[in-house]
């Protein structure tokens, strides 16, 4: 992904006094690592001349409503602290009412897919270089129906892992939770008969998996090579694994899924900007690591460009 865009210097520089930042904080995310964030990062704000609005997520708010009125209230930034589910909350907010600020994401989940992808570091320490020096890039979402996700919406085997799992088991076992849950999904197996068409294929089969997705990284656990993956081409990825028929294509499948080698006869593999799904029933998805639901039919599509957020300069 070429990186251009704004130099934001957000903690020091003369612009700074003239930002007014609107902070969204899930306090719980990752072991109550977003809690210490917001609160070392509020602090620097604020000794640096910005004026500050924090708001933290609650059972009833899950950032979307503060972020769907960022604009209103004057704001010219979001930074969202939390997980990939916050950042889901806070993009659907601001795409679903027309805000185009840009948005400051601290990784502060378990698994941070969306973060690993944009190579933004993890600890608030080494966000620094990301804070000081980094760049507004434009990036690409999903739309799914009428939602957005920022990196990924999946079915069957390993998804149910990323919602699933009890929040309190996240916390105290963080991504290890998630393998466990995984393993016991890989042993079930169970298959959806599925047709999905694109502008130049059409799909059809018997999938124990499928996911949609602009990121190399889902759920910690299925990683692309970062050659396969733009994130501002206008298309996304889609992954479908078939059906295993004897327990040597379980143990061939494992294998590639690790090996990251996607090629094999039971993987269906294609880039598109449109995708139209149809099967007999509808069942649960996982967008952005949420639990989701679809009818018979799903649409799934590309935004070109919908997205602006803040990234480490690369030297």
């Amino acid at each position: 992904m070429e990186n251009t865009g704004e130099t934001i210097p957000l903690l020091k520089g003369a612009r700074l006094c003239d930002q007014r930042v609107l902070m969204i904080v899930n306090p719980c995310a990752g072991r109550m690592k977003g809690q210490k964030y917001a609160d070392m990062l509020e602090r620097r704000l604020r000794q640096h001349g910005a004026a500050v609005d924090r708001r933290e997520t609650t059972e009833k708010e899950n950032g979307a409503g503060y972020a769907a009125q960022a604009a209103q209230a004057g704001c010219t930034r979001i930074v969202c602290i939390g997980g990939d589910g916050t950042l889901n909350a806070v993009i659907n907010g601001a795409l679903r009412n027309g805000v185009q600020l840009p948005i400051t994401y601290i990784p502060a989940g378990t698994t941070n897919d969306f973060a690993q992808t944009l190579q933004i570091p993890k600890r608030l320490s080494d966000m620094r270089a990301a804070l000081t020096a980094g760049r507004d890039v434009e990036i690409d979402a999903g739309q799914f129906n009428d939602g957005y996700f920022s990196y990924v919406a999946s079915f069957g085997a390993f998804t149910k892992c990323s919602y699933a799992t009890p929040r309190s088991m996240k916390r105290l076992l963080g991504h290890l939770a998630y393998v466990l849950e995984g393993i016991k999904d890989i042993a079930a197996l169970e298959a959806r008969p599925l047709t999905v068409e694109t502008a130049a294929h059409t799909f059809q089969g018997e999938y124990v998996f499928g996911a949609f997705s602009n990121t190399v990284s889902i759920g910690g656990m299925l990683k692309y090579d970062s050659g396969l993956v733009d994130m501002n081409d206008g298309k996304l990825e889609m992954l479908l694994i078939r059906k295993p028929e004897t327990l040597g294509d379980v143990h061939r499948l494992i294998h590639a899924l690790t090996a990251g080698e996607f090629d094999d006869p039971l993987f269906d593999f294609t880039a598109s900007e449109d995708f139209r799904l149809h099967s007999a029933a509808g069942f649960d998805w996982s967008v952005d690591g949420e639990h989701a639901e679809s009818g018979c039919d799903t649409h799934i599509h590309c935004v070109k460009s919908a997205v602006r957020i803040t990234v480490p300069t690369r030297k």
